[in-house]
């Protein structure tokens, strides 16, 4: 840990940026230990926090941007060069497309926080024809949010960025589990929002047809019915 932070402090943000580009477009770079390592500098005011979430946005976004273009134009070519050095290609291929399809485009709030999910996840979208302007929304929150729980865990363990990292290896998938819980709540609010409208229009619908009728008001019927018979020719 203390060699990345030393190597960021040396070059600045230009390498911390290309890190982090690298690390999302496939190559094995520790990107969670460079963003603890800026996170730590910017405590101590050698960096700015806000330029390095900036950062982490514009180099996952463009990383991803990427591997989204490559799924646009070769398909599940792409999810199975990914998957060439695993086991079985093909089922890391199904299981993958098979978890997209459950939970569609809020996997990218959490795919960086999840070892391989995060390579799958931009061509998966343009698989399933998700269009450019809401892959990069959604993408660029799940930066934003990947920047701000690995940089914060960095800027508030400062003193002890060995202490963090140790904490982010082995807490990484109770990190997962707080930000899918907050997304869940978020989706299902949504939903239910959606429901009461539904619900809210579906009751009012009658109430303004009573009302037609007590004050006198014609109700057109479908042509061809009448008093609810259809006549025939």
């Amino acid at each position: 840990m203390t060699s990345i932070l030393q190597f960021v402090l040396k070059h600045g943000y230009f390498i911390f940026f290309a890190a982090l580009f690298a690390h999302q477009i496939g190559c094995p770079l520790p990107g969670p230990l460079f963003l603890l390592a800026a996170g730590g500098l910017a405590a101590a005011g050698k960096m700015k926090f806000l330029v390095v979430v900036g950062l982490t946005i514009s180099a996952c976004v463009l990383a991803d941007l990427v591997w989204y273009e490559a799924g646009r134009r070769r398909g599940e070519r792409v999810l199975h060069f990914i998957h060439r050095l695993s086991r079985d290609p093909d089922f890391h291929d199904r299981r993958a497309k098979r978890i997209f399809a459950r939970y569609g485009l809020l996997l990218l709030l959490v795919a960086k926080f999840v070892p391989g999910l995060d390579a799958v996840a931009p061509p998966l979208a343009a698989i399933s024809r998700t269009g450019r302007v809401r892959f990069l929304v959604f993408d660029a929150t799940g930066s934003a949010l990947y920047g701000l729980v690995y940089g914060g865990l960095g800027y508030v363990f400062s003193h002890d960025l060995d202490r963090a990292a140790n904490y982010v290896s082995r807490a990484g998938s109770f990190l997962l589990g707080l930000v899918f819980v907050g997304i869940c709540i978020y989706y299902t609010a949504h939903k239910l929002i959606q429901w009461s409208g539904r619900v809210h229009g579906s009751r009012v619908a009658p109430i303004a047809l009573v009302d037609r009728i007590e004050s006198g008001g014609s109700i057109e019927m479908p042509c061809g019915v009448v008093g609810g018979q259809e006549h025939g020719n």
